[in-house]
């Protein structure tokens, strides 16, 4: 039977129908993934296809911070900005006009390209500490810098109202000297500590470099992160350094040496820790943060009162009457002199016709009274007896003679000994004279004020010698730990009954009539010291010693002052002692410079820590911001 011209091929219009929903679901498909190509991935797309190579840039840590003994901070990080540049992308154009944004010339910029440069290829930060001019005009004007970028970076700010120059040091660009000692992680154009904490703790600071991945075109431009930044590595940042140093008491002694040239060093003689360390003249070390042009860094190391020596532990001076404890131990541990036995004194000292004079007639002292009125006569004798291989047996005993390993710059000292002598004059042939200047502390000795700090803290303690140092403890940021820094302690095994002459010699220096330190007399606080009248060579005014601790029957703080070229240490140095005791255990400032006990302005209620009671927290008060 033949079907109707009227039937429907049901079965070719669902085909067709099926065909036609393949074809606009195809075209949909087509067309959403033209949009996301087009839309929502163009930039990235564009920026893959303009990327000509991927870069690869450091991405600096921030430099480890520095706080005293109590969270103040001293040294901290602010914002800057620097100038990176790819040598292969730069043309004489954009030279030209990086020159003349700069404000220097193209000579300028190319030596800088060529000393900093590792190759062509790799970025090289030639410029540091950009002003916001300079950074707004870069900015304004990137796509006529190809080659040139601009980055984040910190520099140090010193923010204490102290200088503690000598003891901080400064930061500086690498050079080639530093990228031969100093291993694999420096290239040119970082930043390396040069002196002080800054280069001694260097390892510490610096933290630890992260990279940043770069897509660049043809150009030298950026055009996006490679990969979405997956590869970056984040730096890790430097550990904070606290010190032992009381800023304010650091500070108060730059005060005190205000306009003469000289050194003060104290310390806790209970722990070697370093309260304070000043030298003078010295310089603000504002002055290295950021760019230092060479007309700044040369008044500096031209000044006649060369303030980037730090004589506390650079300078070499004899150590005048400071040395006599020295000698009276030595003498009694030997058994050449008993506490109690004497030697006379009529105001002078004849040897092979040389005659050495006294401060006066003295009559028979004994070793506390030879102390007590600083007699010559007694030392010079004792010198003789003791002979070259015991004295230079009790100077290594304090550590004279030898760096004391301090966690920043020192410089070599003098202790002479028979193998000296022996150069100088032939085997045999030297003068006993030598041995009677040794014996008041000058002649050839050579010491610095550090040295003679230790050697007070040790007499001060009982006879135990502590390491001096400036850092006492170092925190990890990333981790929240503290760890505390040790130090060598040295046993000097002084019996007690010798160390009671040397106690009650120094007590007597100060407090008993006779004495030549007057000046440091505190009324409601004992002072024990001894002062020292060092020549300083013909022509030349004495250098003034004081050295000194307190109070005397727990001592908490020992001390050592020098001013150069001044005359008596009981008239220059003493007095400034007396200030900075009076202020680190009472918090009380004077006025005027030198003269007897003048009432004490008190300042706020601080008191400076006792090591043995401070725990963790302590060290990393909540109120110091990181």
């Amino acid at each position: 039977m033949r079907s109707s011209t009227n039937d429907i091929d049901f079965g070719g219009i669902v085909r067709t129908r099926v065909f036609l929903g393949l074809i606009i679901a195809v075209f949909l498909v087509f067309t959403a993934r033209l949009l996301q190509l087009q839309i929502v991935e163009g930039a990235s797309f564009r920026s893959t296809s303009d990327a000509q190579a991927v870069k690869r840039q450091i991405r600096q840590p921030v430099r480890g911070a520095i706080f005293d003994r109590f969270g103040k901070p001293i040294v901290a990080n602010i914002a800057s900005y620097s100038i990176e540049v790819t040598p292969n992308k730069l043309t004489p154009r954009t030279r030209e006009l990086l020159a003349d944004l700069l404000g220097t010339d193209t000579n300028d910029i190319n030596e800088r390209i060529k000393k900093l440069k590792i190759n062509d290829y790799n970025p090289v930060r030639i410029w540091r500490d950009v002003d916001i001019r300079t950074w707004s005009r870069l900015n304004e004007l990137h796509d006529q810098f190809p080659g040139v970028d601009i980055v984040d970076d910190s520099k140090r700010a010193y923010v204490s109202d102290a200088h503690a120059s000598h003891i901080l040091g400064y930061t500086k660009q690498v050079d080639g000297e530093d990228l031969k000692n100093k291993g694999d992680w420096y290239v040119m154009g970082d930043i390396i500590g040069k002196n002080g904490i800054e280069a001694y703790w260097e390892a510490q600071l610096r933290g630890e470099k992260g990279y940043q991945y770069m897509m660049v075109n043809s150009r030298g431009q950026k055009v996006g992160r490679f990969q979405d930044g997956t590869g970056d590595q984040q730096p890790s940042n430097g550990f904070d350094l606290y010190l032992g140093l009381d800023i304010e008491l650091q500070h108060y002694a730059e005060e005190c040496l205000k306009g003469y040239r000289g050194a003060v060093v104290a310390m806790d003689p209970n722990n070697g820790e370093i309260l304070a360390m000043a030298s003078s003249p010295d310089y603000d070390p504002n002055v290295f943060s950021g760019v230092v042009s060479p007309a700044e860094y040369r008044k500096l190391s031209e000044d006649a009162g060369k303030p980037l020596l730090n004589r506390a532990t650079q300078a070499v001076y004899p150590s005048g009457s400071t040395w006599k404890m020295l000698m009276a131990i030595a003498g009694m541990m030997e058994g050449i002199i008993t506490p109690s036995s004497t030697i006379s004194c009529p105001g002078s000292f004849t040897l092979g016709g040389n005659t050495w004079k006294c401060h006066g007639a003295h009559g028979a002292v004994n070793a506390r009274k030879a102390i007590h009125v600083s007699c010559n006569v007694f030392f010079y004798k004792l010198g003789l007896q003791l002979g070259i291989d015991n004295y230079e047996k009790y100077g290594k005993m304090f550590h004279f003679g030898t760096k004391l390993g301090l966690d920043a710059d020192e410089g070599r000292t003098r202790l002479p000994n028979r193998a000296y002598y022996d150069r100088a004059f032939g085997a045999g042939k030297w003068p006993k004279g030598v041995l009677v200047n040794l014996g008041i502390g000058q002649g050839e000795l050579g010491v610095n004020p550090l040295q003679l700090a230790a050697y007070c803290a040790s007499l001060a303690n009982g006879g135990t010698w502590h390491q001096p140092h400036l850092v006492r403890g170092i925190r990890n940021v990333a981790l929240g730990t503290f760890e505390q820094v040790t130090h060598v302690v040295d046993s000097l095994h002084i019996p007690l009954e010798i160390m009671n002459v040397i106690h009650q010699g120094m007590y007597d220096v100060v407090n008993t009539p006779g004495g030549t330190a007057s000046g440091a007399r505190i009324a409601d606080i004992t002072v024990a010291g001894k002062t020292g009248t060092a020549q300083a060579g013909k022509g030349k005014k004495d250098h003034a010693w004081f050295v000194c601790y307190a109070p005397y029957e727990q001592p908490k703080i020992a001390m050592c002052v020098l001013v150069e070229n001044s005359g008596f240490g009981g008239t220059y140095s003493a007095p400034i002692a007396r200030k900075l005791i009076r202020f680190y255990l009472k918090r009380q400032r004077e006025e005027g410079m030198n003269g007897g006990d003048s009432t004490g302005v008190e300042l706020r209620a601080v008191t400076p820590w006792d090591s043995a009671d401070v725990q963790e927290s302590d060290l990393l008060p909540d109120s110091v911001v990181q």
